[in-house]
């Protein structure tokens, strides 16, 4: 067990629920996000001592991975279900560390989400909420924190929306693209014209048909055997091969082999699939899963090479091992496929475990629900660097050390950019509060209520009136409120140039902004 010796913070409605060591906040009655305009160097007596022996951290995110095709939160094929999806995150990660099974993305996309992982804040606060928005200065950043603290850092990332343009390689010493296409030109991200933007779409598109997985071991086995051998290490690894198109090598292709149809994984945003009610299309659908769950298994072999180079290094006993994911993918649950279209639990919920000998209790399941926003926090408790009061997000610590965490209202958001429409969900305990942009005036009225206690599919929504809303509404009505009056106070990088329309009806047509709403409205007008 660790002992930090304070008690946490109250439990309140509209912030985040931070852990004993940021004590500052309340000793001055300031809220974190106003503590946020202060300078990101962290103040002293803000985080407790880690344990000496945590000398490196390797955080592995896996883009597109659905924590229900991870094998050890239960997971079984349709079609093969004898065979694990990841039998090397079990034995090495599952079993040798803690798994937290209610971890959640703040959104089902992958810029968003993981400029959460790496701030520790919410979309509406970090402010990279859509292309082509870009990190402000201002804003934490746990790679920045840690070299200020003296850790060497270097990241490896393979998909286009991890690209420097954003903001990601600051405070990395080395940030490699491992891609399977190069991006030089970084207009690709700001197209100002149809030519242009066809450039962004093949940009896009292209990076789906590679395989990145052994680049990105060999890259990070390459920057890591020059390191001293007691150096402090972060090292951050975005795994891409699972999103979407499947390209897994034969030998990973396991989980459908009596297959005859002409699903081969290639296309995915222009597969139109039969339904899943037909016997066809349930063999297609099921074969779609295949070549995702081939690709998972993929790169439950990629993680494994990357276990093994800290394995060999003699350091695995004192690196704390991260092991996660952006977002999910939808196969059709609410009639959508892949991502973007929704914060349903098929595409907000992650995978989460970690690792790190002495500390954190092997094979342990913990139940809490948690975010990506809490990862920041969480490495800098447990590597003795100060947390700053600008990050929304919690250590998960008392989680791991068997106590509880206080109770908290989650954000998630998914925007529509450049349309006004915004996607906007609350997790609180076991309810869901949704608000689905619409156009129909009778639903803007009314929220979109879940029990996932006793509807975990979201097959049976409760509407409840704005007018006389729950506990639960009110309360989640209240957060979106607090978090855009937070977020009107902080500066942002304003764009050169607005995106003209025809960009932004052709960048809906290849998946990355949703304009149903506006085709639709447009479709209205010309009736």
């Amino acid at each position: 067990m660790l002992h930090r010796g304070i008690a946490p913070k109250p439990a309140s409605l509209l912030g985040p629920q931070t852990s004993g060591q940021r004590s500052i906040c309340i000793a001055t009655g300031l809220l974190p996000w106003a503590l946020g305009l202060i300078a990101a160097s962290a103040l002293p007596g803000c985080s407790g001592s880690a344990p000496s022996e945590t000398r490196g951290v390797l955080l592995i995110s896996v883009d597109s991975l659905r924590a229900d095709h991870v094998s050890s939160y239960g997971y079984q094929s349709p079609t093969r279900p004898e065979i694990d999806t990841t039998p090397v995150i079990d034995r090495l990660l599952s079993l040798k560390g803690t798994r937290f099974t209610r971890a959640y993305s703040t959104t089902s996309w992958t810029l968003p989400a993981h400029m959460a992982l790496m701030t520790g804040l919410p979309n509406e606060l970090h402010g990279v909420r859509g292309i082509p928005d870009q990190l402000h200065p201002t804003r934490p950043y746990l790679p920045q924190l840690l070299k200020d603290a003296g850790w060497r850092t270097a990241g490896f990332w393979s998909g286009p929306n991890l690209h420097p343009y954003f903001g990601f390689e600051r405070g990395f010493e080395l940030y490699e693209d491992c891609s399977s296409r190069k991006i030089t030109d970084t207009a690709v991200f700001d197209p100002q014209d149809e030519l242009e933007f066809e450039k962004t779409v093949e940009m896009h598109e292209s990076s789906h048909e590679g395989i990145t997985g052994p680049a990105l071991v060999n890259a990070f086995e390459s920057w890591f055997e020059k390191l001293e051998k007691d150096e402090r290490f972060f090292a951050f690894v975005h795994m891409w091969d699972v999103h979407y198109d499947y390209n897994a090598p034969p030998e990973h292709d396991l989980f459908d082999p009596n297959y005859r149809g002409d699903i081969d994984g290639q296309g995915f945003t222009e597969l139109e699939l039969r339904s899943p009610k037909t016997p066809r299309g349930l063999a297609d659908l099921n074969r779609l899963i295949a070549l995702y769950d081939a690709e998972i298994h993929f790169t439950d072999h990629n993680v494994g090479r990357l276990l093994d180079v800290l394995s060999s290094s003699g350091r695995a006993d004192n690196t704390l091992v991260i092991f996660l994911s952006d977002h999910g993918e939808e196969f059709l649950e609410h009639e959508a496929l892949g991502h973007k279209h929704s914060l349903f639990e098929e595409s907000v919920l992650v995978p989460l475990i970690m690792r790190l000998p002495e500390v954190i209790p092997a094979n342990r399941s913990i139940d809490e629900v948690v975010c990506l926003t809490d990862i920041a926090p969480t490495i800098l408790e447990l590597t003795g660097v100060p947390i700053p009061e600008n990050m929304w997000g919690r250590s998960i610590v008392p989680a791991i050390d068997g106590d509880s965490l206080p109770e908290r209202i989650l954000p998630l958001e998914l925007s529509f950019k450049p349309l006004p429409e915004i996607w906007r969900t609350t997790v609180d305990g076991f309810v869901k509060v949704n608000d689905v942009p619409t156009e129909n005036r009778k639903h803007r009225e009314k929220l979109f209520v879940y029990d996932l206690a006793k509807d975990p599919g979201e097959n049976e929504p409760i509407f409840v009136h704005r007018n006389q809303p729950t506990r639960e509404v009110a309360a989640a009505e209240a957060l979106w409120r607090e978090l855009d009056a937070q977020a009107a106070e902080l500066p942002v990088v304003i764009p050169e140039s607005p995106m003209p329309d025809q960009l932004e009806h052709d960048l809906g047509d290849s998946g990355y902004i949703d304009t149903t709403d506006k085709d639709d409205r447009k479709s209205g007008e010309d009736e």
